[in-house]
């Protein structure tokens, strides 16, 4: 046992210092960071401005509708666009543009004249950023490190993204507390700066299989990739599983701030360490996935993973106290890594990477379905609490995860098979 053991650290520690050392690797991880920093910065921030703006968590709801709704929209069009052309230029216009949005929005701020359809705007300005990174960021890093580090590369990456959950709240929370939103909206603008200089001074990165292909229209590429898809029986389970989580799971984010203020009787810091207990959680997580998956685990531990995630969010909205909710919150981050790590994996190696990005689009536009969850809870809040909501959409959410394991009991045995040759159920 010792030996076979030896073997397998050792060749977990080189595939480890192989990705770190891409140069490509890092700049994408430094990006991936940037972003989702401010990602969780503004999900706080704007929760709770919002609400105190409004008094109403049904357009707390609506501001996290506007800022998902563009991966739903534009998740396959940006697939098949990042299949065609220059990926770092596409990536880091986008990251420019959105460095000058919020740049506008910390003045309007700062000036007095920021108003709420300013912040809608903005949001969903920032949701297109967030819809370009299954398809473009992520598809690159699979061109960057190749199928042997993708598991790796894809779990520190969501790591030290799963950290950014425990920055982010944390400086939004502080921000609010002492200076305000337009702090948050400032730190935005270089971030996104920064994320723009580093996907600019990327290598052009590129695999050979992509750099051949190019050929037919429009609707034809993107039936190619929805081809594949509907071929390939592990990405059709990991798709429902990402449809009900993105409904029926995440969405209890929106109403954390709400939760906070009203049943567990904290501020804006204390609001910020709920969900920063999470990304600890989900921090850590993901570091055990980066250094121990393996192909013959990826659909079990994705499966495992949304099930206890969904199970927290459940228990979560019946904590009558915020002491009691932060243990809950710390297992859920825990568990959520398997679903956030493993979705990109089992996509990025069952599928070839001609089509990696149109498949990944596809993807994009399952998490996109994550507005139409935020408007359900938001209006379910309005009607019966915030409470009430959470406990609602976490019990259809874990019932219709459980139904599908059930349907496709194989799911869970599946070996998923490198570069997407075919369906991979056993």
């Amino acid at each position: 046992m010792t030996q076979p053991n030896a073997a397998q650290s050792s060749r977990t520690g080189h595939r480890f210092k192989q990705v770190i050392s891409n140069p490509s690797y890092r700049r994408l991880w430094g990006i991936g960071i940037a972003s989702t920093t401010m990602r969780w910065m503004e999900t706080v921030a704007l929760g709770i401005f919002v609400f105190e703006m409004t008094g109403s968590p049904f357009w707390v709801a609506v501001v996290g509708f506007l800022r998902m709704i563009p991966m739903f929209l534009l998740g396959p069009i940006i697939g098949l666009i990042s299949d065609k052309v220059n990926r770092k230029l596409l990536m880091g216009t986008t990251l420019g543009i959105l460095a000058g949005v919020y740049g506008v929005l910390n003045f309007l701020v700062v000036s007095a004249q920021i108003e709420l359809w300013h912040v809608c705007v903005g949001a969903a300005l920032a949701g297109i950023m967030w819809a370009t990174d299954f398809p473009v960021r992520r598809a690159m890093i699979g061109d960057a490190v190749g199928e042997d580090g993708i598991s790796t590369a894809i779990g520190i990456d969501s790591a030290s993204n799963n950290f950014s959950r425990v920055i982010g709240p944390l400086g939004a929370g502080a921000f609010l507390a002492s200076f305000g939103v337009e702090a948050a909206y400032l730190t935005g603008a270089v971030l996104f700066g920064v994320g723009s200089i580093l996907a600019f001074t990327l290598p052009h990165v590129e695999s050979a299989e992509r750099s051949g292909s190019g050929g037919g229209g429009y609707f034809s590429n993107l039936a190619e990739g929805l081809r594949h898809v509907r071929s390939n029986q592990v990405i059709v389970v990991t798709l429902i599983i990402t449809i009900v989580m993105n409904m029926f799971g995440f969405p209890y984010q929106h109403m954390v701030p709400v939760i906070g203020a009203e049943t567990l009787n904290v501020g804006p810091l204390l609001i910020g360490v709920l969900l920063a207990v999470e990304g600890v959680g989900a921090t850590t997580g993901s570091l055990v996935i980066a250094l121990g998956a393996r192909p013959g685990g990826y659909t079990k531990i994705y499966s495992i993973g949304s099930v206890l995630f969904l199970t927290a969010i459940l228990l979560f909205s019946l904590s009558p106290s915020f002491w009691m909710a932060i243990p809950i919150l710390l297992i859920g981050g825990f568990a959520m890594s398997g679903f956030t790590t493993m979705q990109s994996v089992i996509v990025i190696t069952s599928t070839p990477s001609e089509i990696r990005g149109r498949v990944l689009g596809v993807l994009a536009a399952s998490v996109g379905t994550g507005p139409f969850g935020a408007l359900l809870v938001g209006a379910l809040a309005t009607w019966w609490g915030a409470n009430h909501a959470v406990t609602a959409i976490a019990v259809v959410g874990l019932t219709l995860t459980v139904i599908s394991l059930l349907i496709w009991p194989s799911y869970l045995k599946s070996s998923v098979r490198q570069s997407g040759s075919g369906p991979a159920v056993n």
